[in-house]
C-alpha cells in the first residue's frame, strides 16, 4: 500500500480564479453553481481598461502529484479521473494591505426557505447544501480544479488492487459540542449517507458487506468488491458530511432537526425562524487546515461573528436589497437589473462561470413520457439558444454546449452536438403521431421563485403547443415543487439545474430513484464503468459513451449552460470566491463600528480575502478563507477602480 499524504502548500501566482473565486459563501448560492473562472464586468463610470486574460494549459492528464486528491501514487504519475482543467489566468488588481480582525455581521438574501436547514443528505436542493457547507465538513472537498483533496483526512492509502482504502483522520478536530472527531463518527455518518443519497447508495453497492469500518479511533477503512476509482470525488460532495455518531444513528432516514445540526465547520447553527431568518455564528474552536485555501479545501478563517441568511423568494426584492444596503450579498438576483447593478456605484454584479446547466426532466415512471418518442418530440420542438435567453434574459449569461460537464473541465465533450442543436417541429409532430399522442395534458411543475424555472417553462410550453401538445403550468413556491416532484402521479415535466463542474459519475440522475426515474440497464453499466475508472482516458471514454446514450434515450433534454448572476455591495478588493460562499470575515473601521458594507470571499482557490474602503476615514474589510458555500463572487479594487466579477 502506498502512503498518500496531503502535500505541503506551495505559493501560487494570482489567477483570475483565485482572485475572484474564493468567496461567495452563502452568496454563491445560485442554484447549481460550480466553481470556475469569473467574467470581468466593466462599469462604464470607472473608465478602466479590461483585464487581459490568458488561457492556462489543461491539467486533465497532467503529471502533478498534487492533483491526486492530496496524495501521490508510486505506480502512476498521471492525475486521476477526478482532476479538471485549470482556470485562465488574469493579472491581479492592486490591493492595499489591511490588518484583519474578527467582528461584524454578514447579511445574505437567499432564494427561499430551505426544505432542511443544513441536512444535505436529506435533500439535494442547493439552498440546503449551501448552508451545510458552513456547518459541516467531509473527509474530502473539491479543489480549485474540481479534484478532491483532503479536508478531515490527514492521509490515506489505497491498495494496489484498488479495493481497500484506509483513511487516517486529522488530530485535534472537534465538533461544535466539544466532542473530538473519531472514526466512529465517520462510519455512522457515511452509513447514513449510503442509505439516504443516490450517490451514497451507488458507492455502498460496490462495497463488501459492512464495507465501512473503524480500524481504530483515528482510522477508517473502506473495502470494495470491485475497483472504485472515483470514490474520492463522491466523498468530496458536501452531502457526505460528517456528524457525531449518536446523531447520525438516531436520525437515520429522518431529516436532521435544528437542534441536531452539529458539525466541525467554521460556523455553528444558532437560530432558525421559518421564512424569516437563519443565523450562523462563528465557531471559535474550529481547527483549520494549514495549507492555503484551494477551492473548497485548505485553510478557512471565519472573521465574521455571524452570518444572517434571509429567505427572499422575490429576486427583484433581493436585488434591490443589495442596492439599498439591506443585504451585503444576494445569491440570486434579477437578471433584468443587470445594467442597473453595473451602473450603481455601490454594487458589483457577479457572473460565475462555469456554473451549472439547465435541463428539462421528464417523468419516465408513469404516463406519456415513459414513451421515448414523446420525450424526443419535445426536444425537437424548441431552439436551445432561444430557451436559454428566455430563461436568463441575457445571452452573455448562457452557453450552448451538449456536455454533461462544462467544457472548462476535463469531462466536457462535444458528443451529441448535432442532436443537441437540432430543432425540427415537423419531425416532432411525426413522432407524436407515431406515439399515438392525442391531446393529453402535460402538467409542468414550476416556480416563479427561480425566474429561470418559470421563464423556461413558459417558452417551451409555447413551442410544444406549436407542435400540437397541450401544456399546463402548475406554479407554486419552490419548497412545494421539491415536495411534489417526488410523486410520479401528479406531473410530467420539470426544469432542473445541475452543477456543470461535477464528475458525471456523481450526477443525481444516475440514481433511478431520483425524480424523473431513469431506469436503464445500459445506463447502469456505463455508470459502473465511470465509477471504476481512475485512468483519465478510460474515464473520458466512459463519459462519452454515457453522453451518446443520453442523446439516444432522451431521459431529459439539455437546454444549455448557465452562468450565475449575483450581487455584492461594492468597495471590495482582492475578493476571492469559490463556488459557494463559505467563510466570510469583516473588519469594522476605527471610525465606523458597524459598517454596512460587507466584503466577502470564498475560495475556489487559494486564500480568500476582501476588503472595502468607504471613506478616507472609515473602512471595513471582509476576509474569507475558504471552502465552501455559495456561488462565486467578484472582486473590486477601489484603488484601481477595476471591477472583476466572478457564482
Amino acid at each position: 500500500m502506498t502512503d498518500r499524504i496531503a502535500p505541503p502548500s506551495l505559493p501560487r501566482r494570482f489567477t483570475r480564479r483565485n482572485l475572484l473565486t474564493s468567496g461567495a459563501g452563502i452568496a454563491g448560492m445560485l442554484l447549481l453553481q460550480a466553481c470556475g473562472g469569473q467574467e470581468p464586468i466593466t462599469q462604464p463610470t470607472q473608465g478602466v481598461n479590461p483585464t487581459n486574460t490568458t488561457a492556462a494549459p489543461s491539467t486533465g492528464a497532467g503529471t502533478s502529484t498534487t492533483a491526486v486528491s492530496g496524495g501521490t501514487r508510486a505506480t502512476s504519475t498521471t492525475s486521476p479521473a477526478g482532476a479538471a482543467s485549470a482556470a485562465p489566468a488574469v493579472a491581479p488588481s492592486a490591493t492595499r494591505a489591511i490588518a484583519h480582525k474578527k467582528g461584524g455581521i454578514i447579511k445574505v438574501a437567499m432564494i427561499g426557505e430551505p426544505p432542511s436547514v443544513a441536512d444535505a443528505m436529506f435533500t439535494t436542493t442547493t439552498v440546503t447544501s449551501d448552508i451545510t457547507r458552513h456547518l459541516y465538513e467531509g473527509l474530502f472537498a473539491r479543489s480549485a480544479t474540481y479534484s478532491p483533496k483532503p479536508m478531515l483526512v490527514d492521509k490515506y492509502t489505497l491498495s494496489d488492487d484498488g479495493l481497500h482504502y484506509e483513511f487516517t483522520l486529522r488530530k485535534g478536530v472537534k465538533f461544535h459540542n466539544g466532542k473530538d472527531l473519531a472514526a466512529a463518527d465517520v462510519v455512522a455518518s457515511l452509513r447514513r449517507w449510503g442509505v439516504l443519497t443516490g450517490r451514497g447508495k451507488s458507492v455502498v453497492a460496490r462495497m463488501v458487506e459492512n464495507g465501512i469500518k473503524a480500524k481504530d479511533p483515528s482510522t477508517v477503512t473502506m473495502d470494495f468488491k470491485e475497483p472504485t476509482g472515483v470514490l474520492l470525488n463522491f466523498l468530496a460532495e458536501i452531502e457526505a458530511f460528517i456528524m457525531p455518531e449518536e446523531i447520525a444513528t438516531s436520525a437515520g432516514k429522518d431529516k436532521l432537526s435544528d437542534d441536531k445540526l452539529i458539525g466541525t465547520g467554521p460556523y455553528m447553527f444558532k437560530e432558525h425562524q421559518v421564512d424569516r431568518i437563519i443565523r450562523l455564528v462563528r465557531y471559535d474552536g474550529y481547527q483549520a487546515r494549514e495549507e492555503p485555501t484551494d477551492g473548497l479545501t485548505g485553510k478557512k478563517v471565519a472573521y465574521a461573528d455571524e452570518i444572517q441568511i434571509f429567505p427572499v423568494p422575490d429576486v427583484t426584492v433581493a436585488t434591490n436589497g443589495v442596492i439599498t444596503g439591506q443585504y451585503h450579498f444576494a445569491t440570486t438576483v434579477d437578471n433584468d437589473q443587470f445594467d442597473t447593478l453595473k451602473s450603481d456605484p455601490n454594487c458589483v454584479p457577479v457572473i460565475v462561470k462555469p456554473s451549472g446547466w439547465l435541463l428539462v426532466n421528464y417523468n419516465k415512471r408513469k404516463g406519456l413520457f415513459a414513451d421515448k418518442r414523446i420525450r424526443q418530440a419535445v426536444g425537437l420542438s424548441f431552439d436551445r439558444q432561444e430557451a436559454l435567453v428566455a430563461a436568463y434574459g441575457r445571452k452573455e449569461l448562457t452557453q450552448l454546449d451538449p456536455g454533461l460537464a462544462a467544457p472548462e473541465t476535463v469531462w466536457g465533450s462535444q458528443v451529441g452536438r448535432d442532436s443537441y442543436l437540432r430543432k425540427d417541429p415537423e419531425a416532432a409532430k411525426a413522432l407524436l403521431k407515431e406515439a399515438g399522442y392525442n391531446g393529453q395534458a402535460v402538467r409542468w411543475l414550476t416556480t416563479k421563485e427561480y425566474p429561470y424555472h418559470y421563464n423556461t417553462a413558459a417558452y417551451i410550453k409555447q413551442e410544444m403547443e406549436a407542435i400540437g401538445m397541450k401544456v399546463e403550468l402548475v406554479v407554486s413556491d419552490w419548497a412545494t415543487v421539491v415536495q411534489r416532484r417526488a410523486n410520479p402521479d401528479i406531473y410530467e415535466m420539470i426544469v432542473v439545474g445541475l452543477s456543470s463542474t461535477a464528475h458525471p459519475a456523481t450526477q443525481v440522475f444516475n440514481d433511478k430513484e431520483w425524480p424523473g426515474w431513469w431506469d436503464s440497464a445500459e445506463k447502469d453499466q456505463i455508470v459502473a464503468r465511470m465509477l471504476q475508472e481512475a485512468d483519465p482516458a478510460k474515464s473520458k471514454a466512459a463519459i462519452e459513451d454515457y453522453q451518446r446514450l443520453i442523446y439516444s434515450d432522451s431521459p431529459f433534454t439539455k437546454i444549455g449552460d448557465s452562468f450565475a448572476l449575483q450581487a455584492l455591495r461594492k468597495g471590495s478588493s482582492g475578493l476571492h470566491h469559490h463556488q459557494r460562499l463559505d467563510v466570510l470575515q469583516r473588519q469594522p473601521g476605527v471610525d465606523d463600528p458597524t459598517p454596512r458594507y460587507p466584503r466577502a470571499g470564498s475560495g475556489r482557490t487559494r486564500r480568500s480575502e476582501a476588503h472595502c474602503s468607504r471613506t478616507p476615514s472609515a473602512a471595513c474589510s471582509w476576509r474569507y478563507r475558504s471552502s465552501s458555500s455559495w456561488r462565486r463572487v467578484s472582486s473590486y479594487s477601489s484603488s484601481s477602480r477595476r471591477a472583476i466579477p466572478s457564482v
